[in-house]
């Protein structure tokens, strides 16, 4: 079978590997989609990984061993978070928040191969209705957004603005726009940008080209937006967020950051700004994204790329050079 392996560096290689056996409650899984996560490209540009990489997937069981809730033929989508399954946050669905936690696609193979071994409590049932392709992006770039969003509570006609139109930052467009926010999307690429305005963007700025804290004040009449979202993961995004929102305005981080310095009295206090951060959805939640799509939520639009396995070398150019939506390896 066709594995793609992380050499560093920017550098990919593509492998023939056997066909794995499944054993005790790993079961075998045929991948029928995985998606590029964006967080994918630390590791890609970086020192590279010895697993196979691919934390966004789905597919059809093939064989099991000793698992006891799936079974040959059943659908599922890859949930990557791998945990103990009985401390008090695994019980209450917020599996990251384990102690013993495990990713697949990093800790152990994920799916960017043709058949990958995952654990059974990793496997989420996917609906008749609903394809794999889809599941395989509800499991992380939606249920990212889509948590990341719904935590500041909108209120219909709120203003939002949104720092990134990457996969994350339009997946929190797709969400607040269902909400009933008006949405403001910020980026310094117009293929994006232009891709934001078409799945439903009131606004599109792109930094490079206009003062962004002068045209959401143009935009909100001087107001400042009520809520703003990172989405990008750059202190820089962050600090202008926080400039941007009102009075009592709230920012939700989403995007993966390292650092950031801020002024408490300034930019926290003396507004009274709400700040808070959100890492994925939560087991409950999958139902809810589920139900989202049924009811009309184009997730699958994000979706600009997809190819075969076979063609990894052509999908990661276009990954790197960020000119697309989502990108995605379909195996039919």
């Amino acid at each position: 079978m066709i594995a793609i392996k992380f050499d560093g560096d920017g550098k990919i290689s593509v492998h023939d590997l056997e066909i794995p056996e499944p054993k005790d409650d790993l079961v075998l899984v045929q991948i029928k989609a995985a998606a590029i996560c964006g967080t994918d490209r630390e590791n890609l540009m970086g020192e590279g990984q010895t697993t196979v990489p691919g934390h966004e997937s789905a597919g059809q069981v093939i064989a099991i061993d000793k698992a006891a809730r799936v079974k040959p033929g059943d659908r599922v989508a890859v949930n990557c978070h791998i945990t103990c399954g009985s401390c008090e946050h695994c019980i209450n669905g917020d599996l990251f928040f384990c102690k013993e936690l495990k990713i697949v696609g990093f800790d152990i193979n994920g799916g960017f191969e043709e058949y990958a071994l995952i654990p059974e409590k990793c496997l989420m049932t996917i609906p008749d209705d609903i394809s794999c392709e889809t599941a395989a992006l509800i499991v992380d770039m939606f249920g990212t957004g889509y948590r990341g969003t719904k935590m500041a509570n909108i209120i219909p006609g709120d203003k939002v603005a949104i720092w990134g139109a990457g996969p994350i930052g339009i997946s929190s467009l797709l969400t607040a726009k269902w909400l009933g926010a008006e949405v403001a999307i910020i980026d310094s690429n117009n293929y994006r940008l232009t891709l934001a305005e078409e799945l439903g963007a009131d606004i599109t700025l792109n930094l490079n080209e206009l003062q962004i804290a002068d045209s959401l004040s143009t935009w909100t009449s001087g107001r400042g937006v009520d809520i703003a979202y990172d989405c990008v993961g750059k202190e820089t995004a962050i600090k202008q967020a926080l400039q941007s929102v009102k009075f009592r305005g709230k920012l939700g981080i989403i995007g993966v950051s390292r650092s950031l310095n801020i002024d408490p009295w300034e930019e926290l206090i003396k507004r009274e700004i709400h700040i808070y951060g959100s890492r994925c959805f939560v087991i409950p939640e999958y139902d809810q994204m589920i139900s989202l799509v049924r009811r009309g939520i184009p997730i699958n639009k994000i979706i600009t790329h997809r190819f075969p396995i076979s063609a990894a070398m052509d999908a990661f150019s276009i990954y790197k050079d960020a000119n697309c939506g989502k990108v995605v390896f379909i195996n039919d």
